[in-house]
């Protein structure tokens, strides 16, 4: 599709990383890659500094991806640990911001700005420009919150209530929405926003990156992504325990770490010796993007076992795409929209949110079932791939911001 008749530049402007560190970064950097190969130009504002574990960052303030996106970082390159720096670097930020989006005022009519990003004090800057200069704007909205996840402190809460605000009323001022859940688009439609104007796109996944390696197995269940609790981990490490009470062989790969602050590896490993399986539970840390496959690749079921809650109704888990693209057998919990796109028995197996009893069962019923788990493997990643493929995707994408309707 011929961009040029309807639109002639987007830009992206995000508090994620780019082109990678994360699985905002992934999503944003699969997004550009699409709308290339489609024949579009975009061009990526970053709001905040780099920001993954103990990961350097070799980037200059202006750079260019590997497939022609340039990507400019309008605060420092590094996102600093000092309070005091990171109000720095977020003024500095907004004072760039500022001057770019004041830069656009000639070409308004032919740029479209691309907004993931949930900070309340550069969104209303970002909003409140293109409503008065006329251009057009499109928000990307991957997940909501649970308020639980901000009462550590007042400055937490305060962000939480700064999401809200982004939510309910920054976001219904763009001209369309890319949501991640049909959970949000309901969301959107009860509060007035066009239904016609909002689309679903669950992630996007590189299945030719993700092709797998030809490894021997070492693990029987890979998990992969930030490993935290509330994720369903404490889940998971219940259902080896219950497995290893029957007798039943089955080891754990955990594959991550905080992206950014205090490890979580400390108190998973202390669940671990509380339920007497640390020797069956193996945690690599954070790791390079570029070996997550490698690992995975080792395990021979991989495993997604959240609970059901708002946050995983309304999110897509990143890491679903990618363990069918490594071709491995599928394990779930029923939260989301999975079950929408993905039928228990025949794509993947499913097992009961929040039931450690429910989890172990379908594990061992994988493990002494491989052949006929291995040909849902098959039938689940051809499905996969026609969603979550970024190539079709965003071809998806491309065509809904370029209606004009």
């Amino acid at each position: 599709m011929d961009l040029s008749e309807t639109i002639n530049e987007y830009v992206l402007i995000t508090s994620q990383n780019f082109p990678k560190g994360g699985a905002g970064a992934s999503y944003l950097n699969l997004f550009c890659r699409g709308l290339k190969l489609n024949g579009g130009y975009i061009s990526v504002l970053l709001l905040k500094g780099f920001a993954f574990g103990n990961h350097t960052n070799s980037d200059q303030k202006n750079n260019i991806t590997e497939y022609g996106v340039p990507y400019r970082y309008l605060g420092l390159t590094k996102r600093p640990e000092s309070q005091f720096l990171k109000l720095y670097d977020d003024l500095r930020s907004i004072i760039n911001l500022g001057i770019i989006l004041f830069s656009f005022l000639k070409r308004r009519k032919s740029i479209c700005l691309l907004i993931y990003n949930n900070e309340l004090h550069s969104n209303i800057i970002i909003y409140s420009f293109a409503r008065l200069s006329g251009i057009r704007i499109v928000t990307f909205v991957p997940e909501y919150y649970d308020k639980s996840d901000f009462q550590s402190s007042f400055f937490r809460k305060l962000k939480w209530y700064g999401f809200l605000y982004n939510f309910k009323h920054i976001n219904k001022r763009s001209d369309k929405l890319i949501v991640f859940s049909f959970y949000l688009k309901v969301k959107y439609v009860k509060q007035g926003f066009p239904e016609n104007k909002i689309i679903v796109q669950p992630n996007l996944t590189d299945f030719e990156y993700w092709k797998p390696e030809h490894t021997s197995f070492k693990y029987t269940i890979g998990y992969s992504g930030a490993p935290y609790l509330k994720d369903g981990l404490l889940d998971l490490f219940k259902a080896i325990y219950l497995l290893k009470n029957q007798d039943l062989h089955a080891s754990l790969l955990v594959v991550g770490d905080s992206t950014f602050g205090k490890s979580l590896l400390p108190d998973l490993k202390t669940e671990c010796n509380s339920l007497g399986i640390t020797e069956k539970v193996v945690f690599t840390g954070l790791v390079d993007p570029s070996k997550v496959k490698s690992y995975l690749s080792e395990c021979l079921i991989l495993a997604i076992t959240r609970p059901s809650t708002i946050q995983t109704k309304a999110g897509f888990p990143t890491k679903l795409g990618e363990y069918f693209a490594v071709q491995r057998p599928v394990l779930v919990t029923d939260f989301g929209d999975i079950e929408s796109y993905f039928q228990d028995g025949v794509d993947l197996i499913v097992a009961e949110a929040g039931n450690p009893e429910s989890i172990a069962s379908r594990i061992k019923f994988m493990m002494q079932n491989m052949e006929i788990t291995e040909q849902i493997s098959r039938t689940g990643y051809i499905k996969a791939k026609e969603l979550l493929d970024y190539r079709k995707s965003v071809e998806r994408l491309v065509s809904f911001l370029s209606r004009t309707d």
